[in-house]
Formats: structure tokens, sequence, C-alpha cells
């Protein structure tokens, strides 16, 4: 869909521009750790963070710290699996340079996944990497899901596709937002 692929171009060119994004990525952690989705959630995937991404090692670290347990993705034929690592020697560089896992695929339940993206809309919904492997995953995932995001990632409507799913909550620099309903 053109219309999806202008406005990654678009968001990519917005955080390219952005001066002091350490601080941004800073307040988005400490918003997310501060968070009772944070706190009450023993398992937590996300992917390991490529550049112009709010970084992703201090969310790693703190859950090590924390004694969550970390599952991060590999992408398969079959499409996404997930992999619980205990350091970051269980990475190894794949598929398109981006770090995978090296450790077997987990069938232990993920409490909150954080799903990566490039662009938002305040409903939850996304524009991926176009690949499409997170919304074949959330067809089936229950657990509860959370975005992180730049401001300038935030856009008045983002368009759907029939198999697009929303994320039900984004945090970036300024708020957390609550685009579904979701009981904590």
């Amino acid at each position: 869909m053109e219309e999806k692929a202008a406005l990654r171009r678009t968001i990519h060119q917005y955080i390219k521009q952005m001066s002091e994004r350490h601080h941004a990525d800073e307040a988005i952690h400490q918003t997310l750790f501060a968070s009772d989705l944070w706190v009450e959630s023993q398992t937590i995937a996300l992917t390991l963070s490529l550049p112009l991404e709010i970084d992703t090692s201090p969310i790693i670290h703190m859950a090590f710290k924390e004694g969550k347990t970390v599952c991060v993705p590999k992408v398969t034929e079959q499409g996404l699996t997930f992999h619980i690592i205990h350091s970051f020697d269980d990475l190894e560089t794949g598929v398109m340079n981006i770090l995978e896992p090296i450790t077997p695929a987990t069938t232990q339940v993920i409490d909150l996944c954080l799903v990566p993206g490039r662009v938002f809309d305040r409903t939850g919904y996304r524009i991926g990497w176009g690949g499409g492997y997170y919304d074949r995953f959330l067809e089936t995932y229950n657990g509860r899901t959370l975005a992180l995001a730049y401001t300038v990632q935030l856009v008045d409507h983002v368009p759907t596709e029939p198999h697009d799913l929303p994320v039900q909550w984004i945090v970036t620099e300024k708020e957390m937002i609550q685009c579904s309903p979701y009981s904590l």
C-alpha cells in the first residue's frame, strides 16, 4: 500500500531529525517501568532495537535485573517464534543483520508484548516494516500489547487493512496512551 510506504518514509525522516533522542528514550523507559503493565508482567516479549528505533537494551537489562523472563523474536518461514534469552550472549546476527536468538523457541506464556512499528495512531493501529509478521502473531496472542513510540511517530489516522490489529497501549516520551479497553 503506497500510502503506508509514504508514511514510513516521512516518519523515518522526522526521527532522523530529532535531537537528543536519548532523552526521549529515557523518558519512555521510565514511563514503561512505572506502569502497572510492566510491574504486573513476568514474561516480556520485545524486539532488539534497530538504528532510529527506541533503544530496547535498557528494557532488557531492567527485565533481567528484576528477574523477568525476556523473549525475543526470530523470523521463520512459519512466522515469528519467540525465544527466551538470559543474556546478550544468546544472540547472533541473523536475517537483514538483525540480532536473533540462538536459544530454542519457547512455549511460555508472554504477559506483555512490546510491538514494534514505525507509525501509530491513537487507536493503536500501526504501520510496521511491511512484513506482516506481528499482525500474524497478534491474531493468536491473548496477552497485553504495548508499543513504544516517539511523539513524531503519531499521526491522526493510520490506513488499515483487514488483517491489521491495534496495540492496546502506546508509550511516548510525553504520555501513555490507552488505545483499547483492557483492564489491569
